[in-house]
């Protein structure tokens, strides 16, 4: 069987054929996905809201029972920005074990993760894993959920352990080739189960004239996958409202009506929602506000295209009101009823400092 090529451009008249070559070993592969995690393609995963990863551990202990250390080794745990455990295993295409070896193996790591994994070890190994990376696991989380509010780090974790207990995770087969019978198996598994998801992906790499490429493909997302999963993984307006007190319901209700008023977009996450305004000096958006149950609410500046000195004046006026809670790129309040009255006047205020950072924007 000939091996693939894809073709490295050079120039116009010049193009390197590369080579698809298998891994040396298995470990080359689970080092190469360590490093770089997107290698695990989350655009393709989620194309409107791309995942994005935190490795918690490499070759992490998996216990069989309460009393265990761990019976068995995960090649990779990964957590999303949703803090979905993200299980995966590497194999080279060269592995002779069948496919439903490999399936049950998956099975038996996740069944006793959600078991008997203990939050405190988890966090403990991924702020270990940071160390190792030359980073804090604070500063690895704010890049992940795109925000440096301490309060919402707290609340990631809490996300994490939820997604854990009620099996609510998602299993990945590495590897350079994907077998077709274990690609089947997959998508059969990922049509019928509801909670998880259920991928493989093909690492391919190619060699030549001294280059090296790596191609990754995702498998397994059918559109019957797609269709039936979607809705489980994000809320809306009416889930969202039900789950906040009368007062608060109606401070968000009026937020959200104001969005739609103002031709904003509102984007629906696992828990909460964000506020975006288009921007049409940039071309895109810019979230201003996030909204999360039962009473979270965040002004939000590390997106607007202004100079520091005009976000520092905006932040200042929005700390005035006297009921935030200060991070480097975001202002926090817990919402209640002392409070509500001054909170909308603050995101009113800071709709007008958006609109006028656009226009002047505009007119440069």
């Amino acid at each position: 069987m000939k091996s693939a090529k894809i073709f490295l451009v050079h120039s116009e008249r010049k193009l390197t054929p590369m080579t698809e070559t298998s891994y040396v070993k298995e470990g080359d592969l689970q080092a190469l996905l360590a490093a770089y995690p997107d290698l695990i393609p989350g655009d393709q995963i989620n194309f409107e809201d791309p995942r994005r990863w935190l490795l918690v551990s490499r070759e992490l202990g998996v216990p069989g029972s309460e009393d265990e250390g761990g019976r068995w080794s995960l090649d990779h745990l990964f957590l999303d920005q949703e803090g979905i455990p993200t299980f995966v295993e590497c194999k080279r295409a060269t592995d002779t074990r069948g496919r439903r070896e490999v399936v049950a193996q998956m099975l038996d790591y996740a069944a006793n993760g959600i078991a008997y994994w203990q939050m405190d070890n988890l966090r403990q190994s991924a702020a270990e894993t940071a160390q190792r990376n030359g980073k804090s696991l604070n500063e690895e989380i704010f890049t992940l959920i795109n925000s440096d509010d301490l309060v919402l780090v707290d609340q990631y974790w809490k996300d994490v352990e939820h997604n854990l207990r009620t099996g609510t995770v998602r299993l990945i087969f590495v590897a350079d080739t994907i077998p077709v019978e274990l690609r089947r198996l997959v998508e059969f598994l990922n049509e019928k189960m509801s909670d998880i998801e259920v991928f493989a992906v093909e690492v391919k790499q190619f060699l030549g004239d001294g280059q090296k490429a790596i191609v990754p493909r995702l498998l397994g997302m059918t559109e019957i996958a797609r269709a039936g999963k979607h809705h489980l993984k994000l809320t809306n307006r009416d889930e969202f409202l039900k789950k906040c007190d009368p007062e608060i319901s109606q401070f968000f209700t009026r937020i959200l009506d104001t969005a739609d008023q103002r031709g904003h977009t509102i984007y629906w996450g696992v828990k909460g929602f964000s506020i975006r305004i288009y921007l049409s000096e940039t071309d895109g958006f810019a979230s201003v506000a996030y909204g999360y149950p039962p009473n979270l609410f965040r002004v939000y500046f590390a997106d607007l295209p202004a100079p520091d000195e005009q976000i520092l004046a905006l932040r200042q006026e929005i700390l005035r009101y006297r009921i935030f809670k200060e991070a480097p790129q975001s202002l926090s309040v817990n919402l209640d009823s002392s409070n509500l009255k001054q909170s909308e006047e603050a995101y009113e205020l800071m709709l007008q400092r958006v609109e006028e950072i656009a226009k002047y924007r505009e007119t440069k």
